[in-house]
């Protein structure tokens, strides 16, 4: 999928939830159509680097790629009169701190809405099994750490389940993460997310109880996505980001693609 570039134009807050706290804004397409979205940028807090961003984008972008129900990532440009309207408050003042004052390009993703947080109590109904494996199987191919039992990191609209929050995503392609550290998912003692405790991911016990039929689209879909589709996440990743970090996830991610 292509990635849009959209200009923020309004400052609406901060999420309450999320060590990064995602800024509320409305932004502006080249169509001139304004759409509420979730922005990330560098700084947010002392460990948000361009390689969390890098991440975030390529697997986002892979999450729609696979046709999970991910929510639409966007490129997001923070010029100087948008960091000038920011309130005359602690938290308007903090942003501009991470800003610089300065034109940067942040990470975006589409509010969904209506929505509310997945929570212990839901259950997975049998129509979404499908969604649930796929998703089971997405977070442990990209290996994200941050959608366990305790932090699932999901929305609920209506019946159905979104998925948020993509930054915890190939951190062994970090630029200060060792690559070659420990298996790699599709190989033996490579998947670590279904031991017991907070961190188990949250869908581990319905993959648990899956049957095959409930992997086949995903994995025909994977499948079907080809080398030159892969190392095109390349070219959306923002040249003041970690060109390396983007280099070795799209090396990463050849990997499951022709295995």
């Amino acid at each position: 999928m292509a990635i849009e570039m959209l200009t923020a134009s309004e400052f609406l807050g901060r999420a309450v939830s999320g060590r990064s706290r995602p800024m509320q804004c409305q932004c502006e397409n080249a169509a001139g159509e304004l759409i509420d979205v979730y922005v990330k940028s560098v700084g947010f807090h002392a460990d948000l680097t361009s390689d969390y961003l890098v991440a975030e984008l390529v697997a986002n972008t892979f999450a729609c790629d696979l046709k999970l129900p991910a929510a639409t990532p966007y490129l997001v440009k923070i010029d100087p009169e948008f960091v000038d309207s920011l309130p005359d408050n602690g938290e308007g003042n903090e942003l501009r701190k991470s800003f610089n004052d300065d034109s940067v390009i942040a990470f975006g993703s589409k509010q969904f809405s209506p929505v509310r947080r997945w929570n212990a109590t839901d259950l997975v109904r049998k129509p979404q099994r499908e969604a649930a494996c796929s998703l089971y199987l997405f977070d442990t191919i990209v290996e994200n750490s941050d959608r366990g039992i305790d932090n699932p990191n999901l929305l609920v609209s209506g019946t159905d389940f979104k998925v948020i929050d993509f930054g915890h995503s190939f951190q062994r392609c970090h630029s200060d993460g060792d690559y070659n550290d420990s298996p790699f998912p599709w190989q033996k003692m490579g998947i670590l997310n279904g031991i017991v405790g907070n961190l188990q991911h949250v869908m581990f016990k319905e993959a648990q109880k899956a049957e095959d039929q409930d992997f086949s689209n995903f994995l025909t879909v994977l499948q079907n996505l080809n080398d030159n589709k892969i190392q095109g996440y390349i070219e959306d990743v923002p040249p003041s980001w970690s060109q390396d970090t983007a280099c070795k996830i799209v090396d990463y991610l050849l990997g499951p693609v022709s295995t």
